[in-house]
């Protein structure tokens, strides 16, 4: 458990982005499989065949808890995707969908954009390496950063990995910290390492952090 040293306040002064937002969809539904995230995008390209062709779309992780055999979805549970702005139109009609998710349903109701606004403090709750330990994590995501010419002011987590179809891949949360506006802006557009079509290296605002898992 890694406790930050630094405080977190609201979004720097300045407008969202123009480049990319979130578009949060309210959904019904009892279940998901416990590894969802590629039976979810799977779902997703068949009703919108054209997010297969889009190398900025990203799709959060849903909020769900853990049940015997899968997981557990409350009535609060939205389902999330970072799109290009431009495909922001396209993407409402997912509304009214029924996604087949493995072997479980999600009915996908009302939308709302939720736009990307310039918070100092960023996290991704899973940024995957591949690298065999801790230190290799870090070392692997600081050379992420250097490419990007971002900050190196980052916090890793616990290392953990996340199955992906029949493959695992191992990776951890990653907390970026004291970023100018339009640097949060920057990460949130493109986010860090690959899939993020599965919800990995997608950045949110991170407002009340107590401590990274």
């Amino acid at each position: 458990m890694i406790r930050p040293i630094y405080a977190t306040r609201g979004p720097d002064a300045g407008v969202a982005s123009e480049q990319a937002i979130d578009l949060v969809f309210a959904i019904s539904g009892t279940r998901l499989p416990a590894d969802y995230a590629l039976a979810l995008w799977e779902a997703l390209v068949a009703r919108l065949p054209w997010l297969a062709g889009e190398p900025g779309v990203g799709v959060h992780a849903i909020r769900a808890s853990a049940g015997e055999g899968g997981l557990l979805l409350s009535r609060r549970a939205r389902l999330a995707l970072r799109l290009p702005l431009r495909r922001q139109a396209d993407a409402m009609r997912l509304t009214g969908q029924a996604l087949e998710v493995g072997s479980e349903r999600l009915d996908v109701g009302e939308a709302s954009p939720r736009p990307l606004e310039p918070y100092p403090t960023l996290s991704a709750r899973f940024v995957a390496t591949g690298a065999a330990d801790a230190l290799a994590h870090q070392e692997a995501v600081e050379a992420m950063l250097g490419e990007l010419g971002m900050p190196l002011r980052f916090i890793c987590g616990r290392m953990r990995t996340m199955r992906c179809g029949d493959t695992t891949v191992a990776g951890a949360e990653v907390v970026l910290h004291q970023l100018r506006p339009e640097q949060s802006l920057a990460m949130q557009e493109r986010g860090l390492g690959a899939e993020r079509h599965l919800g990995h290296g997608l950045f949110l605002p991170h407002k009340t952090i107590s401590d990274i898992d």
